[in-house]
């Protein structure tokens, strides 16, 4: 007795693949430097026409309908793969992806036992749809990319089970064997009918599943982009606030909080044009992004001022990186035309008090920083168990500015930095 009309479900499977194609072309052409969407559209067409030519094969084996068409089957799931790396930023792995439909097409064409024997034709095509389905499975859970979009593990689990739903046909085609051609759907074991089903809902959900993956990585990019300072690349200071005051709202036992400005920046944009100035906030971003590891974070709180934030540091370790963070800077090389900039940095530290807000443990620094700059700058000042700022490293004295004319080369003092 037949449970489901398979050549229906086929008809349907057909309209839902044709669809998306339809409906990832079109946002290709939207985005024009989406491959994934270019990939995913030629991936569900191919599927499409695979299930075409399928839908025609008669009861003996044909080399179109029988070859070709499950050829195309598998190469749609093979794109499906490429999008995904292509998604994901990753090389592309053409020879993979066409290997398993050259594999079908080599033997199902020119092995007359495989072309006269359904059930190794169905061991075949359903080891080839496990491998893929298990290929696309894994690309999700290797990547950190995927992992910020909630969608992917629902793909993930759709290809997932798609792939072993196929990995159990094999052992039920020795078990409840099909009835000559596949072709009779209508006098096939229920299980054949039931994994017909499965690929429409496969389909169907797949498709949307690829729709959702896209419309989260636009609102992850919005996301970033508000959160990140344009030219620098680090995080802005509404980010930064937000992220101190999540720190903070676990009620750290230590951490360490740097508020670091760049000397005479006025005089660098002055002196050299903005442009120069930009390459000064860029390289002083790369020397703290360079210290800053682990849990830490670091921030453009606006013009020349940074700040980061080192969760679990004490005053010994905070008071060295901050160190290191000034002499790397110093010794830093901006270009300036046929000159060579060299500026410097002074830092303020404090430290995580009890209950502290982060606008607090901010003016805090703040003032470290300020005593830092009164001091002669290029030095790093601590905020002490008193509250109080203390001298920690740096520069140690007032020193008298020097005026360059354009096109000298400018360098600071070098104090500490051997």
């Amino acid at each position: 007795m037949e449970a489901l009309h398979t050549p229906t479900i086929m008809i349907s499977s057909f309209a839902t693949l044709v669809v998306f194609a339809v409906y990832f072309g079109l946002a290709s052409l939207q985005e024009r430097d989406s491959l994934e969407l270019r990939l995913w559209s030629v991936a569900f067409l191919v599927a499409a026409l695979g299930f075409t030519l399928l839908a025609f094969r008669g009861p003996d084996y044909s080399f179109i309908a029988v070859s070709l068409g499950n050829a195309l089957a598998v190469l749609g799931l093979a794109l499906i793969w490429l999008g995904l790396r292509a998604f994901d930023n990753q090389p592309m792995k053409v020879a993979s992806a066409l290997a398993g439909p050259a594999l079908w097409l080599l033997v199902t064409g020119f092995s007359d036992f495989v072309q006269n024997d359904v059930t190794s034709r169905i061991v075949l095509f359903s080891v080839l749809i496990f491998v893929y389905s298990a290929m696309i499975a894994v690309e999700i859970f290797r990547s950190d990319n995927f992992r910020r979009l909630p969608s992917s593990y629902i793909v993930a689990f759709l290809f997932a089970t798609h792939g072993l739903f196929y990995l159990v046909r094999i052992p039920l085609i020795f078990v409840w064997p099909l009835f000559g051609n596949t072709a009779s759907a209508a006098e096939q074991p229920l299980w054949y009918q039931l994994l017909t089903f499965e690929l429409f809902i496969h389909s169907l959900a797949g498709g949307f599943s690829f729709f959702a993956l896209i419309k989260e990585r636009t609102q992850y990019r919005y996301k970033l982009a508000s959160e990140t300072d344009a030219l620098t690349g680090v995080r802005n200071r509404r980010a930064f606030m937000s992220s101190l005051e999540t720190y903070l709202s676990t009620k750290p036992v230590q951490g360490a909080l740097m508020y670091m400005d760049i000397d005479h920046f006025k005089s660098i944009n002055d002196r050299h044009g903005h442009a120069v100035g930009d390459r000064v906030l860029v390289e002083c971003a790369a020397v703290i992004s360079r210290a800053v590891g682990g849990n830490a974070f670091l921030s453009r709180l606006g013009g020349e001022e940074f700040a980061a934030c080192f969760p679990g540091a004490d005053s010994s370790q905070a008071a060295a990186i901050a160190e290191d963070i000034r002499c790397a800077f110093e010794r830093a090389h901006i270009p300036a035309g046929n000159a060579t900039v060299w500026a410097t940095l002074s830092i303020g530290v404090a430290f995580v008090g009890k209950d502290q807000a982060a606008s607090d443990l901010l003016n805090s620094a703040d003032r470290a920083l300020y005593a830092a700059k009164t001091a002669g700058r290029n030095a790093v000042w601590i905020v002490a168990r008193d509250g109080a700022p203390r001298f920690a490293s740096g520069r140690t004295a007032q020193a008298t500015e020097r005026a360059l004319s354009p096109g000298r080369t400018e360098r600071g003092p070098m104090a500490n930095c051997a």
